[in-house]
């Protein structure tokens, strides 16, 4: 969220307050008179505005002018509030279903958002007036089932990321279907955790999260996925993530950033955030883990520079079993898997040779 120093608060108010729509309405349906009809508005950071300073208005199309009172934000009924963005709504009987007709939402005599269906409108008098509306496209008539709406559907946090659709099921105070609003994530850092890089982040809310793929970019490579954290689905509490980053092996500058996905496929990146990396100092051969094991352990080896490497698996009579690496590695933190599956409970060796370094470390398969 933005903080701007009280200077300029008045202008700070007025760009956020621009982040406001019409989400959803219903005027018109099947049967001798019409049932339920409301208005719900979508307001982004409503806390930094005086609410009663928000205003819906009606307009008429046979003469552009505006009909009905003006209806105060603060007569509405407050509902969900998803990702910063909080949902109001409100019964108002008596919305006109002639062609065209239009709703505005004004905050302080600014208009933030004209609609109109069946037509387009010139207002000519009121807040709108010398504006032009914008022709929803879609409406309502004498068949449509009660209980119905018009409303934006789509994944954004402004009404020009959406398009407006007929929903059988009207849902005032809360999101729309097919309306999801984005993740909020509030963290994303990093810290270095002895070998790994640990990538950390928090969100606040969530709403049809299928989870995060975790990027990552060098100073030599380009993006790549390095891996997946499943989300929490719908959240309307804080989730806490970690994902540990384990295949750095190189000293150097790494970037990473988490694209977050929603179950149908959308998708938005995180901001970026970099680490620097140091490459181990000395030459080491870790002991195994787990230990004992079976069937598979882990074993890693530093390297401080580039080394020809010979990593063999011996038995208690110094017979090798398995070679493991023989050939170049590059400086870093390496890890190779062993698999003791095809032989015996027991004892036996790991020996590492980079160079002119030379370590021997006992592990236990105990199967």
């Amino acid at each position: 969220m933005r903080k701007i120093i009280p200077i300029i608060l008045l202008i700070s108010n007025l760009l956020v307050a621009q982040n406001a729509w019409i989400n959803e309405f219903h005027y018109d349906n099947t049967g001798s008179g019409d049932v339920g009809e409301f208005v719900e508005v979508a307001i982004q950071n409503v806390s930094s505005f005086t609410l009663s300073e928000f205003r819906i208005s009606f307009y008429n199309g046979s003469d552009n002018q505006r009909y009905d009172t003006y209806h105060n934000l603060s007569e509405f009924t407050q509902g969900a509030t998803v990702n910063g963005i909080t949902l109001f709504s409100k019964l108002i009987p008596g919305i006109q279903n002639g062609a065209p007709d239009g709703i505005c939402l004004d905050y302080d005599n600014t208009v933030l958002h004209f609609i109109s269906y069946e037509g387009v409108i010139n207002a000519t008098d009121g807040v709108a007036a010398g504006e032009t509306s914008i022709d929803i496209g879609v409406s309502e008539s004498s068949s449509t089932p009660i209980g119905s709406s018009l409303g934006l559907e789509g994944s954004g946090t402004d009404f020009t990321n959406f398009t407006w659709t007929v929903f059988t099921t009207a849902t005032p105070g809360f999101p729309n279907d097919n309306q999801p609003l984005p993740v909020e994530l509030v963290l994303l850092t990093t810290e270095i955790n002895e070998n790994n890089i640990d990538i950390i982040w928090q969100t606040e809310t969530e709403v049809n999260n299928y989870g995060f793929e975790i990027e990552r970019k060098s100073e030599t490579k380009n993006w790549n996925q390095i891996g997946f954290v499943e989300g929490h689905g719908n959240s309307n509490s804080p989730k806490y993530y970690t994902y540990s980053d384990n295949s750095v092996n190189a000293s150097g500058k790494y970037s990473y950033r988490l694209k977050q996905i929603d179950i149908n496929g959308t998708f938005e990146y995180s901001k970026i955030v970099e680490v620097i990396f140091t490459a181990p100092k000395d030459f080491e051969l870790t002991q195994n883990y787990p230990n004992p094991f079976n069937p598979e352990t882990s074993i890693q080896f530093n390297l401080p520079i580039d080394a020809n490497v010979k990593l063999s698996v011996f038995n208690v009579l110094g017979e090798e079993v398995v070679q493991l690496i023989n050939g170049f590695k590059s400086a870093g933190i390496h890890n190779v898997t062993f698999d003791g599956g095809s032989i015996n409970s027991g004892i036996y060796f790991y020996k590492i040779e980079a160079n002119n370094f030379m370590q021997i470390r006992k592990m236990i398969l105990q199967k």
